[in-house]
C-alpha cells in the first residue's frame, strides 16, 4: 500500500472500535488468569503475557488478515508507511524518540501512578506497577520473565506497530494534522489493564508516532517500540 489518500478512510466510529476493541481480549484473558478467587490466581506478569500472546496476537493478525482478504489482497497490500529509510537516517529518527520516551516513563509514571484515585480500587494482583519479582516462586518467575520477553518484549510491539501505525493510522486521514496524536491516545486507551498510565504514554510515544506519520515509516515504531519493551522486560530483572 502507498499513500494515505489511497485507501479508503475510516470513519469516526471505525477509528474508535478498531483502536479499542482489541484491547478487550486482552484483559479479559488476563482478568481470567491473575484472579485468586475464580480465576487462575497467576501473577499478574504471566497473566498479562498470556493476555498478549493469546488476546494481542491473534486478534489484531486476523483483523488484517480478513480485511486483505476481503479486499482480495495480500496482507502486506493493506499495511501503509512502509517507505524505505537508510538504517542510518532510521537510527536518528528512532534513538531521539526512544530516549524522550524512557525519560518520560521514568519520570512522569512515578508521579501519574498515585494521581488516578479513582483506580485504587483495582486490587494490588491486578495492577502490574505493583509487580513483585521477588515474591514470585523460581519457576513461575522464570516462565514469567521468559514469556515477557518472548510477547511483551518483541511480538506484542512489533504487531502493535503494524496495526495501530501501518494498519489504522494511513485510515485515519480525515483528521488531517491531528490524526497521529489521536491515534497515540486511543492506542493509549486500548491499554484496559493499565488506566492509570495513559498520561504517561500518551506524553512518551507521541513523537514517536509523529515521526512515523511524517516519514511514512512504520519501522520508526516498530525499532522504538521493541527497545522500549525490551528495556522494561531486562528492569525487571534488576527489580
Amino acid at each position: 500500500m502507498n499513500q494515505n489518500h489511497e485507501v479508503k478512510q475510516f470513519n469516526l466510529l471505525q477509528i474508535f472500535l478498531y483502536h479499542l476493541l482489541p484491547g478487550v481480549p486482552i484483559l479479559l484473558i488476563a482478568l481470567v488468569c491473575a484472579n485468586p478467587s475464580w480465576g487462575l490466581g497467576l501473577p499478574i506478569l504471566l497473566s498479562l503475557t498470556l493476555g498478549i500472546a493469546f488476546g494481542l496476537l491473534p486478534v489484531q493478525w486476523a483483523i488484517l488478515y480478513i480485511t486483505a482478504r476481503k479486499q482480495g489482497k495480500k496482507l502486506r497490500d493493506i499495511i501503509g508507511f512502509t517507505e524505505k529509510t537508510p538504517p542510518s537516517k532510521l537510527i536518528l529518527w528512532t534513538l531521539p524518540c526512544a530516549v524522550f520516551a524512557l525519560f518520560i516513563f521514568m519520570v512522569v509514571a512515578p508521579i501519574e501512578h498515585p494521581f488516578w484515585t479513582i483506580f485504587n480500587w483495582i486490587p494490588d494482583w491486578f495492577r502490574i506497577n505493583r509487580f513483585d519479582p521477588s515474591a514470585q516462586k523460581g519457576f513461575i518467575l522464570t516462565l514469567s520473565l521468559i514469556m515477557n520477553f518472548v510477547f511483551n518484549g518483541l511480538l506484542a510491539p512489533f504487531t502493535e506497530e503494524v496495526y495501530f501505525r501501518g494498519f489504522l493510522l494511513p485510515r485515519m486521514g480525515k483528521l488531517g494534522k491531528a490524526a497521529p496524536f489521536v491515534n497515540t491516545a486511543l492506542f493509549s486507551l486500548y491499554h484496559l489493564f493499565t488506566p492509570w498510565e495513559n498520561i504517561t504514554r500518551i506524553l512518551a510515544i507521541t513523537p514517536m508516532v509523529y515521526a512515523v506519520w511524517v516519514k511514512k515509516n512504520i519501522r520508526i515504531g516498530i525499532w522504538t517500540h521493541c527497545g522500549l519493551n525490551t528495556l522494561s522486560c531486562i528492569g525487571l530483572l534488576f527489580m
